[in-house]
């Protein structure tokens, strides 16, 4: 992924979702090292409050709390900001397999609500991450996009569909 823009231009608003998780607080850490202004939306579900907690007293650091399944909460995040780092996800393919309808409704409606909520709030770029799943039983090295094969499990799904 390439942050140059995101680092030539500090005093930026960037919004990540998912940002108590150990991705997205390394994220904030580094915006927020490049002075650029971090709001932090997450729920806890993965994320923890440890990973956000060193950026709490800071003026360029905002936290909210939210779902990204509510698509108010997703408005509210992506208000006022300039780009959005979309981290948010329900990880772990055992979890999948055990509740595929609680992945479902997170990976995949939680990220239509911050497609919305992105353009509802004229965000300039919506950056999301990704994940190795999406390639399935591909043998193929190194992957290709354009070269998947099939999902091997439902949260592969979910980001495969995103």
């Amino acid at each position: 992924m390439d942050f140059t823009y995101l680092r030539l231009n500090s005093d930026l608003k960037i919004l990540v979702s998912g940002g108590a998780g150990f991705i997205g607080s390394n994220l904030c850490q580094a915006l927020l090292a490049n002075g650029n202004h971090v709001r932090c939306l997450d729920n806890f579900a993965t994320g923890k409050k440890a990973n956000i907690e060193p950026f709490l007293g800071l003026e360029s650091f905002e936290f909210m709390e939210g779902d990204i399944r509510e698509l108010e909460v997703c408005q509210q995040a992506c208000s006022g900001m300039d780009f959005v780092l979309h981290q948010a996800a329900l990880g772990s393919v055992p979890r999948s397999i055990k509740d595929p309808i609680t992945s479902n409704e997170v990976n995949v409606n939680g990220f239509l609500n911050m497609l919305v909520a992105s353009r509802d709030q004229q965000i300039r770029r919506f950056i999301y991450a990704a994940s190795s799943s999406t390639y399935g039983d591909s043998k193929e090295l190194p992957k290709v996009e354009e070269h998947i094969g099939k999902p091997l499990s439902p949260y592969a799904i979910t980001k495969y569909v995103n």
